[in-house]
């Protein structure tokens, strides 16, 4: 398990693909109120608040770290800050929120300095316009709600905790943080690398002038210099440079990688620095396989859904989300599915540098309301954007299990919903494979995709032990099929995603969910877990699958570890079994 780390590696910088070293970490103490009767901004609130309390940032308020721990929920709370500010002219202060749920708006001095709404996208403000040399007052306004026309992925839109549900995310839940900026800067930066054409390419986008400016970029290996080019920033919108001195190819579990640096200039004054890495390869689709690089991959996935015991949708720190993903390969696994969670680019980085598989997920809404898909495909482009450049993901899953498009089997206007996601995010991303409703209902779908909970090895073999039963209308011993009416199978690889979550827990007194009936020893989970593994294994068909699941959560006691993460038993024991193939 070794990992590559990069050159523009800085310890808590939440944004690893686009780092400058001038930054402000905000999270810490804020000032906090809640506003349950919604007065704030008929009481000048912005302008500055008597606090209640105060509040851990990055953690909701429903959290134990957050300091607070109510978990009823609120529907508009106040955050405020004070800001020492410094700059000049012709440099600007910007304000990142990593994740703010749902509607979040900003003051700065009483001055509104802008508003956005979602909760899994980066959130970016320019505070310059407000903002006055030396102490600044910065309050955030921020609304949330029950509402199921949103995507809420696993939090709870009830004031209580029912199946796989879990307490609700309110507010500031990861990084806040200050940057430092030129008014004539990078902007944006994709990077799309190439095995087969031995190349990379950098779309680039800049903010304010580039009349006169220079823009240099320089790729390395391991120090060595690959490739650089310098040429005027008017005409550097899209660049593209061989890599054919040294090509070195990322891969499942070998994790190489280059560093590159961009450089925008006036003359001899640098106005920007931005560091990035990128991995080469080539995710490509052959007679019903995965391969990376031209060779087949079987992907052995864990489940992840990204809670942690008292920090919920949060991690405790950046070790923590490291941690998860040493413990998933510890147990022979090598890839995770982030299930109804955008998750933290950090975890993204470390998945890189180790080589391991990430399958990126949008979280669910749970009703079909035409005036809410905006907001879904807005926020899902967004989240397809910023996960783009992390040669760790391998595919794109923007529905999951009918969630919200529960009549997709039938109904035109979902399946053309459907169908628009599909096509909006290959022509945002031609590299990677889409799956439009994971589990089962497929339109159009790269990868043919099952769910299926059943704790008995012979079932599952029987099920799925052919193509025509993986590909079939309805499953056996199941409600579901393989396809929405007027789709079928053409050939995409099949892989059970979703299967296992076997309630294991020695105590099964209190509510404490899971599939199955509840093993209460290492033996005889080990014995279902190995028959499950066995029965897909013996299925050459299947091209991979994916373990419910990484930890318990909450009430929900079917995790490899418990919710303190504690291995339930050793993990070499689960790696012997996976290692079978």
């Amino acid at each position: 398990m070794k990992a590559n780390h990069v050159h523009c590696r800085i310890k808590d910088y939440p944004r690893p693909q686009f780092v400058r070293n001038e930054w402000t970490n905000l999270n810490g103490k804020w000032d906090f109120r809640f506003d349950d009767e919604q007065i704030g901004l008929k009481n000048d609130y912005a302008r500055g608040f008597e606090p209640e309390t105060t509040i851990n940032v990055p953690f909701a308020f429903q959290t134990e770290a957050s300091g607070i721990g109510r978990e009823q929920t609120c529907p508009l709370i106040w955050y405020q800050k004070k800001l020492q500010l410094s700059f000049a002219e012709g440099e600007e202060i910007l304000l990142h929120l990593e994740g703010s749920d749902w509607d979040t708006e900003v003051y700065l001095n009483g001055r509104f300095c802008g508003k956005d709404t979602g909760c899994y996208h980066r959130e970016t403000f320019n505070l310059t316009p407000c903002a006055k040399q030396g102490e600044n007052l910065l309050v955030l306004a921020i609304r949330d709600d029950y509402s199921e026309g949103k995507p809420r992925g696993k939090q709870r839109a009830k004031a209580y905790d029912y199946g796989c549900w879990y307490i609700d995310t309110s507010g500031l839940y990861k990084t806040a943080w200050l940057e430092k900026v030129s008014s004539r800067r990078i902007e944006t930066l994709k990077i799309t690398p190439s095995a087969k054409d031995k190349n990379v390419n950098f779309k680039l986008g800049f903010a304010g002038s580039v009349e006169n400016l220079t823009l240099k970029a320089c790729v390395t290996f391991a120090g060595e210099k690959v490739a650089c080019v310098e040429m005027p920033a008017a005409e550097a919108s899209d660049v593209t440079l061989s890599l054919e001195s040294k090509l070195e190819l990322w891969n499942v579990g070998d994790a190489k990688l280059y560093d590159v640096t961009f450089t925008l200039s006036e003359g001899e004054t640098v106005l920007d620095t931005v560091m990035s890495y990128f991995g080469v390869r080539d995710i490509t689709i052959e007679g019903g396989k995965v391969l990376v690089n031209g060779t087949p991959v079987y992907q052995k996935l864990i489940l992840d859904q990204g809670y942690w015991h008292g920090s919920d949708l949060t991690a405790p720190d950046e070790i923590a989300l490291e941690d998860d993903l040493l413990y998933t390969m510890q147990m022979g696994f090598n890839g995770a599915r982030k299930h109804e969670k955008v998750e933290d680019e950090r975890f993204l980085y470390f998945a890189d540098i180790y080589g391991f598989i990430v399958w990126a997920e949008m979280p669910s809404v749970y009703g079909f309301p035409v005036d809410d898909l905006a907001n879904f495909k807005r926020e899902w482009m967004l989240a397809v954007k910023q996960q783009y450049n992390h040669p760790c993901v391998f595919t794109w899953v923007p529905f999951n299990e009918s969630w919200g498009i529960e009549h997709i089997k039938n109904d035109l206007a979902q399946q053309a919903f459907v169908n628009d996601i599909y096509y909006a995010t290959k022509l945002l991303d031609k590299t990677r494979p889409v799956v439009t409703n994971d589990g089962w209902e497929h339109t159009i779908s790269d990868l043919l995709t099952m769910h299926h909970y059943t704790q008995s090895g012979e079932e599952l073999y029987n099920v799925y032990n052919t193509v025509e039963k993986c590909t079939c209308e309805k499953y056996a011993s199941h409600s579901r099929g393989a396809f929405a009416d007027g789709y079928g199978y053409t050939g995409q690889p099949i892989l059970l995603s979703e299967f296992g979550g076997t309630s294991f827990v020695k105590d099964v007194t209190g509510n404490k969910w899971g599939y199955g009936e509840s093993v209460k020893s290492d033996e005889e989970f080990l014995e279902r877990f190995s028959s499950l593994i066995n029965a897909i294994y013996s299925c050459e068909h299947i091209s991979g699958f994916c373990y419910t699941q990484l930890t318990d959560v909450h009430h929900e006691v079917n995790g490899l570890l418990d919710f303190d993460r504690h291995f339930k038993l050793p993990p070499e024991k689960i790696a012997e079994i996976l290692n079978r193939k």
